[in-house]
């Protein structure tokens, strides 16, 4: 069994820790250590090892944990496609969700050092961004019924960044689901 698929484990993906991201900010990837993974993961030393090479290998399996999980059984794939899937979107990121505890968006989050990650890692968050793309134009079209273009989706997925990275200031739920509720207001006029 896989320390990322096992029950023991709080959060069931070694990706609840939020240490992993920023290799330069205090609380980076840099610093996290093998006892922090251990907490987060409940597995211990020599499991973690048996498991992947390195952390950088540990980021990867989480990060196509993520996607396989949480993307592919998503929300912008219910049919039928409308305007709800697109607000259920967005509202993925608000507050401290699943049952890992993983506020905003692990692979927005991942992003911010996208050059420095490993070449597999960049080609999954890409192929993600392009799977995202691709739903939110198929909603689009059905939603606004074809009356326009499907350019939108670009500023869905700007909106979605941003309010991902917004959790790392710690806004309150009702503050960001305000902000969804604006931008919704706003998406659906246009």
């Amino acid at each position: 069994m896989s320390v990322l698929q096992h029950p023991s484990r709080k959060g069931g993906t070694a990706h609840g820790q939020q240490k992993y991201g920023s290799r330069r900010a205090p609380g980076s990837r840099a610093e996290t250590t093998v006892q922090d993974l251990e907490r987060a993961t409940r597995v211990n030393k020599s499991g973690l090892y048996a498991e992947f090479k390195n952390k950088e290998d540990l980021f990867i399996a989480s990060l196509r944990r993520y996607f396989e999980t949480f993307q592919y059984r998503g929300t912008l794939t219910i049919e039928p496609l409308r305007w709800s899937n697109i607000e259920s979107f967005l509202k993925q990121c608000n507050g401290s969700w699943g049952w890992w505890g993983q506020k905003g968006c692990f692979s927005v989050n991942s992003m911010r050092e996208f050059s420095d990650r490993p070449t597999e890692a960049r080609k999954l968050m890409i192929g993600s961004v392009m799977r995202i793309r691709q739903q939110l134009i198929r909603n689009l079209s059905v939603a606004r019924q074809k009356r326009r273009g499907n350019e939108d989706h670009a500023l869905i997925i700007a909106f979605f960044t941003g309010i991902s990275l917004e959790q790392n200031f710690d806004p309150t739920e009702k503050q960001i689901a305000h902000k969804i509720a604006q931008f919704m207001g706003l998406i659906r006029a246009m």
